[in-house]
C-alpha cells in the first residue's frame, strides 16, 4: 500500500513510517525542510517538500496514494490557537479533495484530553460527554471536519492520543517538563496530584495508526492509551527523581508560571480514556516495554537527562 504522510518526520509519526516501512507499504512523507527530507530518506521513505498550508500538494500527495495518515499539526503557540486549527482543517480538507468517493481511509490525530472526565474517576471512552475547557475541547472542531467527510466517500478516522506518548526518549510534554524541571528547580504539580492520567508506548502508538487504516471503521474514533491510573504527583516525582529536582505541590496559576498555560492543565486534569474500542474492533493489544515513570527515570529518556544536566 502507498501511504502518504503528513508528520512522517516528527516523534511519533516516524515511528509510524519505520512500521510501515517494515510491513511492506510505501510511504512518501511531506517533509517541510531539508533536515525531514534527510530523515525521511534515512527511514526508507520518500519525501515531498511542502508544508501544511502547500494546499496543492496536499491534495496531489493524496490522490496519489491508497491511504492518507495526517500526523502534522503547526507547533507554534505562541500564535492563537484557532489560527492553528485553521490550517490543521484546511489541510484535512485538502487531502480529502485528492480521494473523494474511493473509500480510502484518512486517519487524522487528536487528544484524549478533548473530553470531560468522569466524576467517579472512571475511564472515559470515545462516545463520552466533550470537555467543558472550551480550551480542551477545540481540537474536535478538526476531529468533525474530517469526521464530515465520510458522506464524500472517504474512510475517515481519529485517533486520540494520550498525553503523555512516550518512548525512545522523544515525546512532546515528557521532555519539556524534564528541561522545565531543570530550568525551575523544582518539578510541579497541581493540588495533592491525586488526579489519574494517561499515557500511550510511542511503539505501541504506531501499530494503532496502521491496524486503525487497514481495519477501522468510517467515521471512528479510537484512543490510544497503554496506561490509565497514573497519579500526576507520581509523575512530577518521576520527572524530580530523573534529573535531581524536588517535585512539590503548587497552585494552578502558579503552575502556568512554571510551564505555561498549556501544559499546565495536563499536569492538573484527570485523564483515564480506555483504549478497549480499540482493542475490541481492531485487535490492539499494546505491549509497552516499560510504563511511563519507569522510562523516564530509568528508561530511554537517561541520555536525554544525563545531556540537559551537563548543560545545567
Amino acid at each position: 500500500m502507498r501511504i502518504f504522510m503528513t508528520g512522517a518526520s516528527g516523534y511519533v509519526g516516524s515511528v509510524v513510517a519505520e512500521k510501515a516501512i517494515q510491513q511492506g507499504h510505501s510511504v512518501v512523507g511531506l517533509a517541510r525542510s531539508q533536515a525531514s527530507q534527510e530523515k525521511l530518506k534515512k527511514l526508507g521513505a520518500t519525501p515531498l517538500a511542502g508544508d501544511l498550508e502547500a494546499l496543492d500538494i496536499l491534495a496531489k500527495g493524496a490522490a496519489d496514494a491508497d491511504a492518507v495518515l495526517h500526523l502534522g499539526f503547526v507547533h507554534e503557540f505562541n500564535r492563537p490557537y484557532s489560527e492553528l486549527l485553521a490550517i490543521d482543517i484546511a489541510a484535512i480538507r485538502a487531502m480529502a479533495k485528492g480521494i473523494a468517493g474511493s473509500d480510502k481511509p484518512l486517519l487524522m490525530s487528536s487528544g484524549t484530553g478533548v473530553v470531560e472526565p468522569n466524576a467517579d474517576g472512571s475511564e472515559v471512552n470515545e462516545d463520552s460527554p466533550l470537555a467543558n475547557d472550551p480550551a480542551l475541547r477545540q481540537r474536535t472542531t478538526a476531529e468533525q471536519a474530517a469526521l464530515e467527510l465520510v458522506k464524500d466517500g472517504i474512510r475517515a478516522i481519529v485517533i486520540r492520543l494520550a498525553p503523555y506518548v512516550y518512548g525512545r526518549s522523544g515525546s512532546v510534554f515528557v521532555p519539556f517538563l524534564l528541561q522545565a524541571a531543570v530550568k525551575n528547580g523544582v518539578s510541579p504539580y497541581v493540588g495533592d496530584g491525586s488526579r489519574l492520567t494517561s499515557s500511550a508506548d510511542v511503539d505501541a502508538v504506531a501499530q494503532l495508526y496502521l491496524l486503525a487504516m487497514e481495519k477501522g471503521s468510517a467515521g471512528s474514533i479510537y484512543n490510544g492509551t497503554t496506561e490509565t491510573n497514573i497519579p500526576l504527583r507520581g509523575l512530577a516525582e518521576a520527572i524530580g527523581k530523573a534529573v535531581g529536582v524536588p517535585a512539590r505541590s503548587v497552585s494552578a496559576s502558579e503552575a502556568q508560571t512554571l510551564v505555561g498555560p498549556f501544559i499546565a492543565k495536563f499536569i492538573e486534569i484527570e485523564n483515564r480514556a480506555s483504549n478497549a474500542k480499540a482493542w475490541r474492533e481492531l485487535g490492539w493489544n499494546p505491549q509497552a516495554k516499560s510504563g511511563l515513570l519507569a522510562d523516564i527515570t530509568d528508561g530511554s529518556y537517561r541520555e536525554f537527562v544525563a545531556a540537559l544536566t551537563k548543560k545545567a
